[in-house]
């Protein structure tokens, strides 16, 4: 057995064909198939079932292929391990987070810095599932996601990290009532650009207006952030968002004015981890770094009444 065998299987996993597989592998299709063979003739296994029309592993190769994703993760941590030594940094993290959480990753890589030291970090915005499938697969270290998406079961470790709040947001362009809170009765008047309904962020401010007996006006509907914030800082519509989708830092006093819509609680943003994971010192470290933040109180920042 060689590594190259387990991680063409891999790859047959990812792309659920062997001609595509062939293709990110960079190597022939009756190669890599040769070699998939000759693994199933030293196991004594078939691992992946040819003779149905749906392309599936078979009971067996489903255990080989969870092996294949534990070896190859081992070994490019023992890789990571080698080169982090090199550069002189403390350790490696991949996080995955949602499109609306994106914004708090800098605040988490500030605070791990400064209380742990220099490291090196690869971010993914994914989508909830796709967060709990590279989790299972070890392709992340932590994903921040919908606390309540996670499964619950024993296979993860759950923490909250903040309660979400929606929040109406435009420019000076549109007049919004003094003080910090607005209602949904009210926000329903402003003409609105809103993320996609399939996505859950989307769902819960429907829900807000549901529950408060009000129709949105809705101009604009887009699975894209930065479609909406551009939108919004052209001064064409307003918008309902998570407070955490917007920068931290940014924009500048005065161009963007918000208010935080009562009367509705909505979802909870939680830190996950794999728990049959035993994590490094600096996985460890992390973690703990992450759980201290406080993120509520830099969202307070953000939402002050600006000047005009």
């Amino acid at each position: 057995m060689i590594l190259k065998q387990l991680y063409y299987l891999r790859e047959i996993d990812k792309f659920r064909s062997f001609s595509k597989a062939a293709v990110a592998c960079n190597v022939s299709q009756p190669a890599l198939s040769r070699a998939v063979r000759q693994l199933e003739e030293e196991l004594g296994v078939v691992i992946i079932d040819r003779k149905k029309k749906v392309f599936g592993f078979t009971v067996e190769g489903a255990r080989i292929l969870k092996w294949a994703h534990d070896i190859l993760h081992s070994v490019t941590e023992m890789q990571n391990e080698v080169s982090l030594t090199k550069q002189d940094l403390v350790g490696a993290l991949k996080i995955g987070v949602i499109p609306t959480a994106v914004h708090i990753v800098p605040a988490l890589m500030e605070a791990v810095q400064e209380k742990i030291g220099d490291f090196s970090c690869d971010v993914s915005v994914l989508t909830n599932a796709d967060i709990i499938e590279r989790l299972t697969k070890k392709q992340l270290d932590i994903g921040i996601m919908y606390y309540e998406e996670c499964p619950q079961a024993q296979a993860f470790i759950v923490r909250s990290l903040y309660e979400e709040e929606q929040v109406l947001a435009g420019t000076s362009a549109y007049a919004f009532p003094e003080g910090r809170d607005i209602s949904w009765e009210d926000a329903a008047h402003f003409p609105l650009a809103l993320l996609s309904q399939t996505m859950r962020c989307r769902q819960l401010v429907d829900t807000g207006f549901q529950a408060a007996g009000v129709k949105p006006i809705v101009r604009l509907e887009t699975g894209s952030l930065e479609v909406i914030h551009a939108e919004i800082m052209s001064g064409r519509f307003a918008t309902i968002l998570p407070i955490s989708s917007f920068p931290l830092r940014v924009p500048p006093v005065g161009r963007l004015q918000m208010r935080r819509l009562v009367g509705f609680s909505a979802g909870s943003i939680g830190l996950v981890r794999l728990n049959e994971r035993l994590p490094s010192d600096f996985f460890d470290a992390v973690w703990k770094v992450a759980l201290t933040i406080d993120f509520r109180h830099k969202f307070d920042n953000l939402c002050c009444p600006q000047p005009a």
